[in-house]
């Protein structure tokens, strides 16, 4: 059949893509359209910044320019302080890392494509009689006969994989130097996150005032950890029971008003009398109940159990609260110092004190960041349950293959029916048909099935003993990159190879490893229809939001039964998840770089699939998302940039495994050249980068505050000093913190800026209802005379000319911390001020603090919620009607902010 029929009777890989690229750019097109036509009509989806009130003055924006692209336009003549501040920190570094790929791909396009097209094209396996080389796979490795022409592949593998070398050091050069530049402007650098220290696992002998402070007298505040569970548990009851008893009685009020609106207008009598309540439930037979054990436990009456238990755990907390301070220590502190620079000394510090050097260390963590029961954990239980953690992920990694190894073998499956007879109807099938079967239905069944992994991966970061949420972020980043390489890359693709050659490695079992080889580049046929999926379907799904335009509505409807719900539902705008964004791309990445030499064609691919993402996500992430509260600081950045390094490795594996197949020796040993090199690369950047990301030179942060006689070390950015701050500091006396150790603003300021909030979860503006973290904007207001008094308050320009954007690239270090500075937004050159109410507890376990909940119900013509609402006030429960009542329809709406709002902060 092959000899007579020729290549393209068994080779389907031009077919299979067109049949996963026709409907894919209907799909993107019909999606691309109704954006164009929608974003301008439903502004609160497509750019809620313009139309949300609530958010704070830095992240809104002006409404998106007219014209049908003309967002894309506007974007890209913004300077990057303008995606900095509104994108976020970690934004930025995620559009950065989508460019930054893009570059390497549209490089790796200009290296390979000249080179390698003509050599694996002429004089190929195509050519052989009965070879089924045919399609894409003519331009791959796979049509390559003469071992010579390897060498081709080879030289340019050194070229390519080298180039993507430098970029990751160049940005992991770029990233240091920002992070420190981030950390010493006046908003970070006087953040409460960026004075505190947390040491956990620490020898609970050690955990008193005197020990501390006699290992940092600098010391200004300490806050112990304490057992809470009791009152962890009973704040989380009342938390419970406070949300069912909002959710029920304004589910009750809401159809006591229908129910009297229906009689109105049909002409019946109302009940009577209008303010009883149970008039409206039949007679109080349908009174709302609930059990208060799941299945076995007591039944009660919802409205009248609730607001007396609530009222009882109000004074039961309260108490709790009261004594906090006699719950049992845990190993596990955190000491604020007056300033960074003083806490930058005492983390520098730790490693190089023998009594402190096996405790854990964090800094920079708000008190919104940290997941306070895994702060209990001993030593030995959160290793414990680590381990645990990751053998459970890992199974399930290796059972998922199954699964993800049968959609891989679909894209081949008319390769498997000389053995598998049954199968042997789909020959027979239309060819668009079997496109879309090989091409389309694998791609989407994979996506369906990766798309189930990240929850649970995030659920086993918290049962590990993650302490922050940066931290159950990081672990949900690297297993599921794990999980995509394993499953989405390694079982498709060898499932794939694998398929291909069922029958010949039936047939010949000893030569098994050498067909593999050979059809490993053919399973890139298979990624040039995944990318696109990818690059059409989700970037125009991301544009059009489709779940958020068509069932936010439907859901709002039927979910939204509060009036909290309704104003949440508008006023809450959503944010990214890194941890699962960035594994995806990464998985783009490390395909594209696996196949580069091997299937060039597919740079061509990648490089169009990461210039549509950029293009979507820049704009969702300015215009639509906010960034999110828990900010990484771009850590995510860091964590991906490693993890290039695993696409490279994998790229060097199946190169060096067809040449050793082949026994094509004189290739495996040039391509071991580029391997040494890489796994050079790879140790020494983790051991000279990774210590500099938490860590700030004191040089730094004592430059950005005026002090003449410092300069940042650009020459290692600080790697020496950072460690020879740590061995010192116990051999100096404990200095004097003065004003020159906190970074002042130094740059010029309209008035207007003074407004803007920071950007911490740690901190509140001024004129807060509840938590106290009342904050001060300040550093705007300075005159002229001051600023010439202090330099500290001068501008710091970065230099306009001079250094090229080629110098720049080739020499990441002429990029310097003055420059970097200089695109910091203005809002980063203001400093924050706590007020000591927040102080006390800022972090203490948030069960110490919390506060009474705040009911809010819909205000009803027949009085009911204000009977209700003084019903529970007697109980000792807060509740409100005001701001809120029933439109014409008996449906709730709200005209003001929930009870006890805080004005709108930038978190």
């Amino acid at each position: 059949m092959a000899d007579s029929d020729g290549p393209s009777a068994s080779n389907s890989s031009v077919s299979q893509f067109i049949s996963t690229l026709i409907p894919t750019l209907v799909i993107s097109a019909i999606f691309l359209l109704a954006f164009l036509i929608l974003h301008k009509k439903r502004k609160r989806v497509y750019e809620p910044r313009s139309v949300v009130k609530t958010l704070p003055k830095d992240y809104r924006l002006n409404e998106v320019p007219s014209g049908p692209l003309g967002w894309i336009t506007e974007l890209l003549r913004k300077p990057e302080s303008f995606i900095v501040q509104h994108a976020g920190v970690d934004g930025y570094f995620f559009l950065r890392f989508l460019f930054e790929f893009l570059c390497i791909c549209i490089l790796g396009v200009i290296i390979t494509w000249p080179i390698l097209f003509p050599v694996n094209a002429t004089n190929g396996n195509n050519n052989t009689p009965g070879s089924n080389i045919g399609g894409f796979d003519i331009l791959s490795f796979a049509n390559i006969r003469n071992k010579w022409r390897a060498l081709a592949h080879v030289f340019l593998s050194w070229i390519l994989f080298g180039a993507v070398i430098f970029l990751i050091y160049r940005e992991l050069v770029y990233y240091t130097t920002f992070r420190h530049v981030l950390q010493t402007t006046p908003l970070y650098d006087s953040m409460l996150s960026s004075r505190t220290l947390l040491l956990t696992e620490i020898d609970k002998s050690l955990l008193t005032d005197e020990k501390l402070r006699n290992y940092f007298p600098t010391a200004s505040n300490i806050w112990y950890s304490r057992n809470y569970k009791e009152l962890a548990k009973e704040v989380k009851e009342r938390t419970k029971l406070a949300n069912k008893y909002e959710g029920t009685l304004n589910k009750v009020l809401t159809k006591a008003t229908k129910l009297r609106n229906k009689c109105i207008k049909k002409n019946k009598p109302v009940p009577e009398p209008e303010d009883d309540i149970n008039k409206y439930l039949k007679d109080g037979k349908k009174r709302p109940t609930h059990k208060l054990k799941f299945l076995i436990g007591k039944k009660v009456d919802t409205l009248d159990y609730s607001p007396e238990k609530l009222g009882e755990l109000n004074k039961s907390i309260g108490e709790k609260q009261k004594n906090y301070a006699d719950n049992d220590l845990l190993p596990a502190v955190f000491i604020e110092f007056p300033t960074q620079l003083e806490l930058q000394r005492a983390y520098q510090a730790i490693p190089y004190n023998s009594d402190l050097k096996k405790a854990r260390r964090f800094t920079g963590l708000a008190p919104d960041d940290i997941i306070w029961s895994n702060l209990q954990l001993s030593t030995g239980r959160r290793r414990i349950q680590s381990i645990l953690a990751a053998t459970i992920l890992t199974a399930t990694i290796i059972f998922w293959c199954i699964p993800v190894a049968v959609v891989g073998s679909i894209s081949n499956i008319n390769m498997l029916t000389d053995k598998v007879h049954f199968l042997r109807f789909i020959l027979n099938m239309p060819k668009v048909l079997m496109g879309i079967i090989t091409g389309l239905l694998p791609v989407v069944a994979l996506s369906i099935l990766m798309s189930l992994v990240p929850p649970f991966i995030k659920w086993m970061g918290r049962i590990s003993g993650r302490i922050t949420v940066q931290q159950v972020d990081s672990y949900c980043q690297s297993w599921y990159f794990a999980f995509q390489v394993v499953n989405v890359f390694l079982a498709v693709a060898l499932g794939s190879s694998a398929a291909s050659v069922a029958t010949e490695i039936v047939n010949s079992p000893s030569k098994a490893l050498e067909q593999l080889s050979k059809k490993f580049p053919t399973s890139a046929n298979f990624y040039f229809s995944y990318l696109c999926l990818q690059g059409l379907t989700i970037n125009s799904g991301v544009l059009l939001q489709v779940v958020t335009l068509i069932l936010t509505p439907i859901l709002g409807k039927f979910l939204d039964g509060t009036p909290r719900a309704k104003w949440n539902r508008f006023n809450k705008l959503g944010e990214p998840d890194f941890s699962t964004l960035y594994p995806g791309f990464q998985l783009l990445t490390t395909i594209a770089l696996a196949y580069s030499v091997l299937a060039p064609l597919i740079l061509g691919f990648t490089s169009i699939a990461f210039l549509l993402f950029y293009f979507a996500y820049i704009y969702t992430l300015v215009y639509v998302l906010v960034p999110k509260s828990n900010e990484a600081r771009g850590t995510n950045y860091i964590t991906s940039l490693f993890q290039l390094f695993t696409g490279l490795f994998l790229a060097q594996l199946w190169i060096t495994a067809i040449f050793v197949f082949s026994k094509n020796w004189v290739s495996v040993a040039l391509e071991a050249v580029i391997v040494v090199v890489t796994i050079v690369a790879h140790f020494w950047m983790k051991w000279h980068f990774l210590p500099l990301i938490n860590a700030v030179p004191i040089s730094a942060i004592k430059y950005a505050a005026g002090d003449s006689s410092a300069s940042y070390p650009m020459h290692d950015q600080g790697f020496k000093e950072i460690k020879q701050v740590g061995k010192d500091y116990w051999n100096s006396e404990p200095s004097t913190p003065t004003e020159k150790d906190q970074v002042l603003p130094t740059k010029n300021l309209d008035s207007t800026d003074i407004e803007k909030p920071p950007i911490d979860t740690d901190i509140r503006p001024s004129g807060s209802k509840s938590t106290g973290a009342d904050t001060k904007i300040g550093g705007s207001d300075s005159s002229d005379e001051e600023k010439a008094v202090n330099p500290a308050k001068q501008v710091v320009e970065a230099p306009k000319k001079g250094v090229s954007w080629l110098t720049r690239f080739f020499q990441p270090k002429k990029q310097s911390f003055d420059m970097i500075r200089n695109i910091m937004p203005d809002f980063f050159f203001h400093y924050a001020e706590y007020n000591p109410e927040f102080l006390e507890h800022a972090y203490d376990d948030p069960s110490v603090s919390d506060e009474e909940p705040h009911i809010w119900i819909a205000r009803d013509d027949m009085g009911l919620s204000e009977i209700e609402k003084q019903k529970a006030i007697e109980q000792g429960v807060d509740v409100s009607n005001a701001e809120a009542g029933f439109d014409d329809k008996g449906n709730i709406e709200y005209t003001g902010p929930p009870p006890s709002y805080e004005e709108a902060i930038r978190i």
